[in-house]
């Protein structure tokens, strides 16, 4: 089990509000940038934040959504380049207007003990 608290505070390489659906495509394209790169070198980290809802289960099913969105354009871009998606994620309540998505090289998960 990881320490809530810890992923909050985790300082990954970039942060991304993902707000909208017209976002998607622009934050896929960074992250998959950012993957590239840090390929070789297993050191990816990216935290997504996407909008919750306290008073509105509809929104968070948007962020759900935008989410899954998201998950499939990075890794079809992953796949397209002939490279192995290799990324551990953690979902979680980042606090009372977001949620968290932190994804990472899996090396580093070292770091969470």
């Amino acid at each position: 089990m990881v320490n809530i608290e810890f992923l909050k505070r985790f300082s990954a390489d970039y942060t991304e509000n993902l707000d909208s659906y017209k976002d998607v495509s622009t934050v896929s394209k960074k992250l998959l940038n950012h993957y590239t790169k840090c390929y070789s070198s297993h050191n990816f980290s990216y935290k997504i934040l996407l909008p919750r809802s306290i008073e509105s289960p509809k929104a968070n099913d948007i962020s759900r959504k935008l989410g899954l969105q998201l998950q499939n354009e990075l890794l079809s871009g992953i796949r397209s380049l002939k490279m192995r998606p290799n990324i551990k994620d953690y979902r979680y309540v980042h606090d009372d207007s977001h949620f968290g998505w932190l994804l990472l090289d899996p090396a580093l998960t070292n770091r969470f003990n």
